[in-house]
């Protein structure tokens, strides 16, 4: 027996190994601590003893009570897992001293293979986890197969890591091994398979391990389809992913036009598509750290708080590429495994369909989006009340009904994909698939999941071929969309009917959902892999445009935050008597106790009403562009827009603008509305990818608003301030107030990209009453809303731009602790410790006033301030000490 020095003197006990990597402030669970106790005790027992003198001990001890057994056994457990070298002897002592058919040491082995820092258990401990299970099998131990259905929940899906990869590994080989024992448990073998399958999609990378998982899941299937039919409609979900990999191709052929072949009692896919998938599938592939961290986000957060803690999960879960195909399963459990109690859906915790907004804003990849969508409406495509629940159906029907108000192109993109996938999914099925989708939408509106759709059918922003779309699926639930008078083609986008009012969801009964990427809204594709059946017999026309058409700005998610909690623009103190724009761009103006007020930004016209491209080019002031306006809008609107051509349409109307008496009201309509259609480009100013890659932003494809900006800079660029730079500014304003935003993009462009702070100044000077420190409220809190990452990244240089901006204003403190994290905190300290950023200042009044703002936080954001605050004024103590007088 090994020895350790301990203090200066010798003892016989050996050192005490740890099943997980640790960090020295990481607390071991309580079981963890009783393996090591029961571990040291047995060495203790053991030392010295001859091989026949220990295996007398070990069964006199054994026998002297349970509790004697369990600690035994305990330690033996411990000692396998993490002495590898003497693995084979302590399991010949397990083997002794076992008195329950192993029951006792299975229950440890559960323990670890449940835990969730299982990605912290040491790679020698996983290896001898799965040596030891081998062994337990070949004695036909009881209760192996529930450790193993552990372990495939800790099989991580879209992680490509070296120790995810190993895992795999060790998978994979225990499942080639032990192939017979596993074919004699069902669940099990369907566990298997759907694990394979979903994680085949992530190993491209590594060939020989998907070739592994793809033979084995094939196999499984082929030799024991009949068992894994209970997986139901997402097994088919999950072979449409992998179809075209080619090991599973001829499988997916024989399910399609050979079904018999793979077993006698399967019916066809159609069988497969109208069993509901249990639960425990859907939960396999969320892992039992991830799972414990969405109940406590979806069990206990309200809706006014949980973005931060959604953003940490994204963080740590979501933020490789590899990761994407997780999306749709985290999709998958929220709908179909947690199903909130009454209790939760009576209070103000955050619903299942708002933080799915807030999930999907995260997505990129339009085939993300698609596969994401899918998952979401999924259980639709083959709803039957009789074995479906209304819970898989509720998040769908309230991420259509409550975004109308708001955010109409979410809801004309769900209803969109809803109408295409009833006919594209499966064509010999078409019927029977719209007819689920009425009758699911039915069902909802039956149980008084919402009152009815109606309010969404007559919303004046859903467009007629939503309309139609809405009719062709729910003919029961909406009237026929009659056809418009020629004379009235535009009265909808002129004019809502005047009772539609009495019809609208009030948007204070639910919270809507948050922010989704506007990358979610083009049409969707096909799916991944279509099912190849023949197509049925005609079914009556309907109509279905490529794109939804709706009257939101092009970025929607710019104020979604704002508008959903309640908070004001810029986040500031009660009203105050205005300054105009002073020398520095700072106002002036206190309040009695001597603490600055942030001042308002006003416009000099009024927000303009929305209407159509088509009105807004009517504008007479408009005919000296001549063509120009029309081209640009056609070149907009077609199938593969021109990117190079829209950039030199803009550059020219922009020149032509600047140049000349247009408008500035009529041309901000026509590109208000443009925008209000949407175009699906790169967001250059906020790509901080790109960015950070060092690619060129003149190679890149840029949106429209990146090209306008661009334009508008030539003129800005100067130190004169001539009539064409006026009337540029001007423009960027109107665009602002008409709801595009302008702001955050175009003082990223000023100071980060073209390094021109004066730029974003001059932008401001146009505004009738406010002040820099205003707008950069303004616009950085819109900047931290949507991209938290880059907001953090630019902070420092926009404090370089503006220092006399930033020390005392609560606005940009409050966005700065808003949605922090404690590396962000660290990172924000140190720079405030060099110098190159001050949130405080010297005046104490200001200091007073932002502390009292921040008692309305939440404690985590408390936590933060304080730090930043010791950061800044730690160690001055006049600072200090006059904060406290003005406390007082």
């Amino acid at each position: 027996m090994a020895e350790i020095q301990t203090g200066g003197t010798h003892s016989p006990l050996p050192p005490q190994p740890q099943l997980f990597q640790l960090e020295p402030i990481d607390v071991a669970e309580p079981w963890q601590h009783e393996l090591i106790e029961c571990f040291i005790s047995f060495s203790t027992l053991a030392a010295g003893k001859s091989q026949t003198e220990l295996h007398e001990t070990l069964q006199q001890k054994a026998s002297e009570s349970m509790h004697s057994h369990g600690e035994l056994v305990n330690g033996l457990v411990y000692g396998i897992l993490t002495v590898p070298a003497e693995g084979n002897t302590y399991l010949r002592h397990l083997n002794i001293v076992s008195r329950d058919g192993f029951a006792h040491a299975i229950s440890r082995l559960k323990l670890l293979a449940t835990a969730h820092r299982f990605a912290r258990v040491r790679p020698e401990v996983r290896s001898q986890l799965f040596w030891l299970l081998s062994e337990l099998v070949k004695v036909s131990a009881h209760g192996v197969d529930q450790v193993v259905l552990a372990l495939t929940r800790q099989v991580r899906s879209g992680d490509v890591t070296q120790g995810n990869v190993k895992l795999c590994w060790l998978m994979v080989r225990f499942a080639q091994a032990n192939y017979a024992w596993l074919s004699t448990f069902p669940v099990l073998v369907a566990t298997m398979v759907y694990m394979l399958g979903r994680l085949a999609l992530d190993h491209s990378r590594v060939p020989d391990l998907r070739a592994a998982e793809c033979e084995l899941a094939v196999q499984l299937l082929r030799e024991q389809f009949h068992e894994c039919c209970m997986i139901g409609r997402d097994l088919v979900r999950m072979l449409q992913d992998v179809a075209r990999i080619p090991e599973f191709h001829d499988l997916w052929q024989d399910i399609l036009q050979q079904p018999q072949s793979l077993s006698p009692l399967f019916a066809g896919i159609e069988q497969l598509l109208r069993t509901p998938t249990p639960p425990m599938f859907l939960a396999n592939r969320i892992t039992y750290e991830m799972e414990s961290r969405l109940r406590f986000i979806l069990e206990n957060l309200p809706a006014t708080s949980y973005s931060r803690n959604l953003m940490w999960f994204v963080q740590r879960y979501l933020s490789t590429p590899e990761s994407e195909s997780l999306f749709s399963d985290l999709i998958r459990y929220i709908i179909g495994v947690f199903h909130p109690s009454n209790a939760v859906l009576a209070s103000n915790v955050v619903p299942r369909y708002v933080f799915l907004g807030g999930l999907l804003r995260f997505i990129r990849s339009p085939v993300v989006a698609a596969n994401a969508k899918l998952a979401l409406f999924y259980d639709w495509l083959f709803y039957d009340p009789k074995s479906d629940t209304i819970m898989n159906i509720e998040p769908g029907v309230l991420i259509i009904a409550q975004s109308v108000d708001k955010y109409t192109f979410m809801t004309a993109s769900f209803i969109e994909f809803l109408a295409y996938e009833s006919d594209a999914y499966s064509p010999e099925l078409a019927p029977a698939i719209r007819g689920s989708i009425g009758l699911a939408m039915h069902n909802a509106v039956e149980k008084g999941v919402i009152p009815s759709i109606m309010p969404i059918y007559k919303h004046p922003r859903i467009e007629v071929d939503i309309r139609q779309n809405l009719y062709y699926l729910f003919p029961q639930l909406v009237p026929p969309v009659p056809e418009p008078a020629p004379s009235e083609a535009s009265a909808d986008d002129a004019e809502p009917a005047k009772d539609d009012d009495a019809m609208l969801l009030d948007p204070t009964d639910m919270l809507p959902p948050t922010a989704i990427n506007s990358e979610l809204v083009p049409e969707p594709p096909k799916p991944a892999v279509e099912l190849p059946l023949p197509i049925a017999a005609p079914q009556p026309a309907r109509t279905v445009s490529a794109a939804p058409k709706t009257s939101i700005a092009l970025d929607p998610v710019s104020r979604m935050f704002q508008e959903e909690f309640g908070i004001t623009d810029f986040d500031l103190a009660p009203e105050g008597p205005a300054d105009s724009i002073n020398t520095n761009g700072i106002s002036d103006t206190t309040e009695e106790d001597g603490a600055p007020e942030d001042v308002v930004l006003v416009a000099s016209a009024e927000p303009l009403p929305e209407i159509s491209v088509e009105h807004a080019l009517e504008d007479t002031s408009l005919w000296l562009f001549g063509s120009t306006l029309q081209t640009f809008v056609d070149s907009i609107a077609a199938a593969e827009p021109d990117v190079k051509q829209i950039g030199g349409s803009v550059k020219e109307i922009v020149d032509m603008f600047a140049q000349s008496e247009a408008s500035i009201l009529a041309i901000t309509r026509v590109l208000a509305s443009i925008f209000s259609d949407s175009l699906d480009m790169e967001d250059v100013e906020t790509n901080a990818e790109l960015t950070a890659a060092g690619e060129s932003s003149d190679g890149l494809e840029h949106d429209l608003l990146h090209y306008i900006l661009i334009a508008a800079a030539d003129y800005t660029h100067t130190t004169d301030m001539t009539n064409s730079t006026r009337r540029v500014l001007q423009l960027l304003v109107q665009l602002t107030e008409a709801k595009v935003d302008v702001g955050f993009r175009w003082l990223l462009h000023s100071v980060v990209n073209a390094g021109k702070p004066v730029q974003y100044a001059r932008y401001v000077d146009q505004y009738a009453e406010g002040t820099l420190q205003a707008a950069l409220v303004r616009d950085l809190g819109v900047l931290q809303e949507q991209f938290p990452g880059l907001f953090y990244t630019v902070l420092p240089q926009i404090y370089a731009a503006f220092p006399d901006a930033f020390p005392g204003c609560r606005g940009i403190v409050k966005s700065a602790i808003a949605l922090i994290d404690q590396p962000q905190v660290y990172r924000l300290s140190a720079l405030i410790a060099r110098g190159q950023l001050q949130l405080f200042g010297h005046r104490q009044a200001a200091i007073v006033a932002i502390i009292g703002m921040t008692l309305e936080s939440d404690a985590f954001e408390q936590v933060c301030f304080w730090q930043l605050l010791n950061a800044e004024v730690g160690g001055d103590e006049a600072r200090v000490a006059g904060s406290k007088s003005k406390q007082r």
